[in-house]
């Protein structure tokens, strides 16, 4: 029996260590990596060339290209244009926290999109970093991989 509260006790302390899902926008990103855009800039020109819409909103390539249905708690996109009227760059944010996953927590992506004279869109830009669970990085993003 004692052996079985010592269990139970080492069980909900355990539970309780892991950190809540907070406002992923709030934490600091220490450090990010570049992502080379190239292969994400020929898969829009396909989608173009295939009279698919979503290459027209930086938004909506957002969600296509990095599949944001993936198994997380949260997921966060901020989009600030340069301009209110006729934006021609645009930067869009999109923080996913609380993955389902013992050590990755989450990302953060910083994409900068610009407009093509037909009016559709192509990355320029895009920055990435990771939190995780255990380790260094439980409070902010880094480019070093989680342990």
């Amino acid at each position: 029996m004692r052996w079985l509260a010592m269990f139970l006790f080492l069980v909900a302390g355990c539970a309780a260590q892991q950190p809540q899902v907070t406002q992923g926008l709030d934490v600091e990103v220490e450090s990010w990596e570049s992502v080379d855009i190239a292969r994400l800039n020929a898969r829009v020109g396909e989608s173009v060339a295939a009279a698919e819409t979503w290459a027209a909103s930086p938004l909506r390539m957002t969600v296509e290209l990095f599949g944001a249905d993936v198994d997380t708690r949260v997921l966060w996109l901020t989009e600030k244009k340069n301009r209110g009227e006729g934006a021609d760059t645009t930067v869009v944010t999109m923080v996913r926290d609380g993955f389902l996953d013992d050590s990755v927590r989450g990302d953060w992506h910083r994409i900068v999109y610009y407009r093509q004279a037909d009016g559709t869109w192509r990355l320029h830009e895009m920055r990435r970093a990771f939190r995780c669970w255990r380790g260094r990085h439980l409070e902010a993003y880094s480019s070093q991989l989680c342990p």
